[in-house]
Parts: structure tokens; sequence; C-alpha cells
């Protein structure tokens, strides 16, 4: 099952990020440019391919959608603002759900790509993976601010990258006729992620590398499109 095989590629970012500041002496400087590449593909991504897939304008799945994750986020207080500046981070059961919601809409958008068209599905699941890695980063320095253990860490980063694949797999009882207001959904989700949560933590600071590799993730979206056809 395609759509699986890359939910279980986005899952293995997430482990990825999250190991590197265990394992490495990775710094945060170098993550400044995969969040903005990210940020800026997730953008183009909504704007150039989900928005003119829906045969109908579906402004109310599109507010539902960036909305649905604004209030996700500020509620679950984790991956909303930076590791230092924020003045303080909850992790605990009300973050863990939220991170599952979010990684299982992540598969759901990455099989309703696929449902819709495989070159979109694509797509879908390249914004995920390199959203992912610097999610996955995100969650494990939060965490070892606040004093959690490895096995906690770990534990968290599991329930993110399983809840990915379990979300394709909910995808297949979804009726046809849901599939063109998820898109609508997953527009709104990827508008706020790039929009309101990657590209300001990636700017906190100018830096004209970052704006390059913002414009090239964007600039990225509408070349696969044309080679995907």
């Amino acid at each position: 099952m395609i759509p699986m095989f890359y939910a279980l590629v986005t899952s293995t970012a997430t482990l990825v990020g999250g190991a590197a500041p265990m394992y490495t002496r990775l710094r945060r400087v170098e993550q400044r440019y995969l969040v903005a590449f990210a940020g800026g593909a997730m953008v183009a991504i909504a704007l150039y391919d989900l928005i003119p897939a829906m045969k109908s304008p579906n402004a109310f799945a599109l507010f539902l959608g960036f909305f649905s994750i604004y209030l996700l986020e500020k509620l679950v207080m984790i991956h909303t603002c930076g590791e230092i500046e924020c003045e303080t981070h909850t992790m605990g059961w009300p973050a863990m759900i939220g991170i599952a919601t979010e990684s299982l809409l992540d598969g759901l958008a990455i099989a309703v790509g696929f449902q819709v068209e495989p070159a979109l599905g694509l797509l879908i699941a390249l914004a995920v993976f390199v959203h992912e890695v610097p999610r996955g980063l995100a969650t494990t320095v939060i965490m070892q601010e606040a004093g959690y253990s490895r096995t906690k860490i770990w534990l968290a980063l599991l329930v993110d990258a399983g809840f990915a694949p379990l979300g394709v797999l909910l995808a297949v009882w979804l009726p046809a006729a849901a599939f063109e207001p998820l898109v609508g959904f997953t527009a709104g989700i990827f508008l706020y992620v790039g929009a309101s949560d990657l590209l300001p933590e990636a700017h906190r600071r100018f830096n004209s590398r970052v704006v390059l590799a913002t414009i090239t993730g964007a600039l990225l979206i509408p070349a696969l499109s044309l080679l995907l056809g």
C-alpha cells in the first residue's frame, strides 16, 4: 500500500529528528534552514496544489483546518514557540493527545491525497516529511529542558510516529464524498503550520539564507508538480 509506505517514511523522519539532539551535537541554527524550507513547501502545497484540487471551493473546510490546528497547538503548548523563549511548556496527557491527533491528521492527509491524485499524495508526503524532522527535534529539546528521561522522550516520539500510519488505515473507511472536504481541511492545516508556526520560528533572526531556504521550498512544489504531471 503506497500511502502506508510514505506514512512510515514520515514516521522515520520523526524518530530521526527526535534522536538527533539526544545522540549528536546537532545545533539549533542548522535546523532553521530545514524549518524554513518546510514552511515554504507547506504554504506552496496549500496554495498551488491542495486548494486548486478542490472541484468546488470549500471555504468552511479550509477555515476549520486552519483554526483546528491553531487551537490544538495553543492548548498543547509544545510546538508553538521557541524552546528558550516560552515561559512554560506543558508535557502531559493533553500534549500526548495533541501530538497523536496532529500525526493522525498527517496520515489521513497522505492517504486522501493519494486517493484524489497520486502526485498530490506524494507532494503531501514530502511536506509532512520535511516538517517531521524539526518537529521531532523540537519535541526532544523541549522535553529535555523540562527534565524528562530518554524513556519518556522516546515514548512521545513513538506516539508521534505511530499515529501517522494509523491515519492511513482509518482513511480506508472514509466515504468518497469526504475526500474533497478533507483536501480543504488539509490545506488549512498546511497554511497554519507553514505560515504561522514554521516560518516565524525560522525568521526569529533575519538571515538571507533562511529566506533563500524558504523560497527554495516554495519553488520546489510547482517544479515537482510539473515534473509529476
